[in-house]
Order: structure tokens, then C-alpha cells, then sequence
């Protein structure tokens, strides 16, 4: 039996011009029929939107640095496209070793790698492995583990995000690059994930991003620098490991946590390096404090430990200025320990803001350097 495709066999040219999309979904729906794997050889594929299968593996060969694209490239044919790879209801399905390209920012909010709950409805209707995975009536649609999970991939020059993972559950996001998009680098709204050792660089959002809920998120061993809208700006978010990180020269802060409907809780941000936060963008601020390297609005049960944090210049010149003000700006705070960081030399101004109204006692102490 067959279970290994290999696009080109299937018609796909890998000369950035031809028009692979047909050749590329054939090769997937294959591949969807057998839980195989599409090989995609060394070249660059014009492709328009491409469906992903449940429990298939989309792997090509690696050739990217910052600037540089190489080996597996699937570029994205225009800007009519919704996005390029789309992985919802393709539960269990792997892209690895694959660079995604946005031609220049084409369209408006066209995404690289794309899930929404509200298509997986009407695609669950159909999903052959559904019986196999049945869960209770209450929760058969939509609250199935999508399981997606996005492997040493480049992707770059979207108008919308690089990654974006609406109503998402049990996903991995990995030894990945993404940059210079227009929206964020990961979008998420949705559960249990993992996003490790991935480099977010100059996108135009955030580096990770919700408006809605991130929740029981491991975020370990990413370099997350120059984003536009800070580093990882969450609301109502909770269950969050941020551990090992490198944050360089946020446009606002690196970690922004703000609860509105409700209150961010349950967090762990230790062992980070926070590095030349707060650079101004425009109206980028909501208000002053927001020069900083983080800044927290209600939030409980929030430890932040064995953090350093560092002010400095941009890289070229006096342009672009200082920063931060402030090392930690926090508000209505319950239950948190913000303890034993360095800050010697961290922040141009206070090390510490409080803006009170704060709902129970908070151990703030310990730290070094406080200016």
C-alpha cells in the first residue's frame, strides 16, 4: 500500500510560477485516505488555500534563516485566500520542515496556517474517524482535541497572522520562525498547547496574541523581539507557563496581561530575559505605563520570579530611543508574588508602578537592583 505522496508526482512544479494548488490538495486527499504523509521536494509552489486531512503529515526540507528562504517553499498564489495551509478538522495532521509565504502581504488578513471552529461544524458532519473518537452529544461539535502541530516551519509576509488557531485544543507549535507578518505571530483562542523554542520577530502584531482566552499554554524557549504590539498581549487568559524566554525590544510591553470580562489567573513567568521593552509605536500606549516591561490589570494567583530585566537603546543609532520606564506596572492584583528578579539597571525611571485597587494581599519583595 501507498502512503507516502510525493507532490510533483502528482503535477505539482516547483518553479514559483505554476500553479500547484490542484496537484498539492490531490496529494493530500490521498494521503487523507490512508493517514499518510505528502513529501514536498526542495522548490518554491504556487498555491492557493490547501486543506489538511485528519492524521496526515505535510514535510518538505528546511533552508530558512532570517532573511533567507530555501528548500520547501509554498507561496501564496494571491490575496483572495482566507490563508494558505488550512488545518481545521484535519485532527492529529502534522506541516513540518515547510516555508509558507505570504507574497508580500497580499490580500487583507490572509493567515499562513489557519483554524476555525465555526467551518469544523459543518466538517465534522463528514469526518470519517469521528465515530472512532466519539465524545458525549453535549460536546460532539467543536470540542474535539484538534491535536495540530506545527514543526520547524518559516513563515513569513502575511497580511493577516502568521499562525492563527481559532476555538483550538491540544496543539504544538515548535522550532518554528515567523516574521514579518502584518497580523500577529500566533494567534490563539483556545486550550492546552505548547509553543517552544520559536522565534517572533518584527511582526506587526504580537508575538502571541488573544482577545478572547489562551489558556494551560507552555510557552518555553522562544525568542520574541520587535513585535509590533508587544511580545505576548493576553486577556482573560489563565493556566500559562512562560519560562525561558528571550523578550527584545517590544514595541510596548513584553508581557501585557489584562483581564476584562475576567481576570487573568494562575500564571508562572520565571526565568525569562527581558530586554529593551516599551519602544513607542504611534498610539501603540493605551496610556504611559505601558513603556514598560510588563504590565498587569486584574489579575490573581499571577508568581513572577527569577526574571532579568534590562533598558537599553535600539541597535542603529539614538533613533529610536530608550527604554523601558518602568520595569513591572501592575494593577488590582490578589495573591501574586512578584519576587527575587533583577532589575539593576532594568528600567530609565521606576522599577516599580502601582496603581492600586488591588482585591488581596500581594508579596512584592525581594528583588535586586529596584531603583
Amino acid at each position: 500500500m501507498t502512503n507516502v505522496f510525493d507532490v510533483t508526482e502528482f503535477g505539482a512544479v516547483g518553479d514559483g510560477v505554476t500553479d500547484s494548488t490542484a496537484a498539492f490538495q490531490r496529494a493530500i486527499d490521498e494521503a487523507g485516505a490512508v493517514k499518510g504523509a505528502v513529501t514536498v521536494p526542495a522548490g518554491t509552489y504556487l498555491c492557493g488555500t490547501l486543506y489538511m486531512k485528519p492524521s496526515v503529515c505535510l514535510m518538505g526540507y528546511s533552508g530558512w534563516g532570517y532573511r533567507e528562504t530555501g528548500g520547501s517553499v509554498i507561496k501564496l498564489r494571491d490575496g483572495s485566500c482566507t490563508c494558505l495551509i488550512d488545518m481545521t478538522g484535519a485532527f492529529g495532521a502534522r506541516i513540518r520542515d515547510i516555508q509558507l509565504l505570504g507574497n508580500h502581504c497580499a490580500g487583507e488578513n490572509v493567515h499562513g496556517v489557519y483554524v476555525k471552529w465555526q467551518d469544523q461544524i459543518s466538517r465534522l458532519n463528514d469526518d470519517p474517524i469521528r465515530e472512532d473518537n466519539a465524545l458525549p452529544e453535549k460536546c460532539q461539535i467543536g470540542f474535539r482535541e484538534d491535536s495540530v502541530t506545527i514543526e520547524k516551519c518559516y513563515i513569513k509576509n502575511f497580511s493577516g497572522d502568521a499562525v492563527h488557531l481559532e476555538r483550538i485544543w491540544a496543539f504544538t507549535i515548535k522550532d518554528s520562525m515567523f516574521v514579518a507578518n502584518k497580523g500577529n505571530a500566533v494567534y490563539i483562542n483556545g486550550w492546552d498547547g505548547w509553543i517552544t523554542d520559536c522565534i517572533m520577530h518584527t511582526n506587526h502584531g504580537a508575538g502571541v496574541f488573544t482577545d478572547v482566552v489562551c489558556a494551560a499554554v507552555t510557552m518555553t524557549g522562544n525568542r520574541i523581539e520587535w513585535n509590533r504590539n508587544g511580545g505576548i498581549n493576553l486577556v482573560d487568559s489563565n493556566l500559562l507557563n512562560i519560562t525561558g524566554n528571550y523578550f527584545d525590544r517590544a514595541y510596548g510591553p513584553a508581557i501585557k496581561l489584562v483581564g476584562e470580562k475576567n481576570a487573568c489567573h494562575n500564571i508562572t513567568a520565571t526565568g525569562n530575559i527581558f530586554n529593551r521593552s516599551g519602544k513607542p509605536n504611534g498610539d501603540c500606549f493605551e496610556n504611559e505605563y505601558e513603556n514598560s516591561h510588563l504590565y498587569f490589570d486584574n489579575c490573581y494567583n499571577l508568581a513572577v520570579t527569577g526574571n532579568t530585566f534590562i533598558s537599553g537603546k535600539d541597535d542603529f543609532g539614538e533613533e529610536g530611543g530608550y527604554g523601558p520606564n518602568h520595569c513591572v506596572v501592575y494593577k488590582k492584583l490578589g495573591s501574586c508574588v512578584i519576587s527575587s528578579n533583577t532589575m539593576q539597571g532594568g528600567s530609565l525611571k521606576e522599577s516599580f508602578v502601582d496603581l492600586g485597587e488591588h482585591t488581596g494581599e500581594n508579596c512584592i519583595n525581594n528583588n535586586a537592583g529596584v531603583r
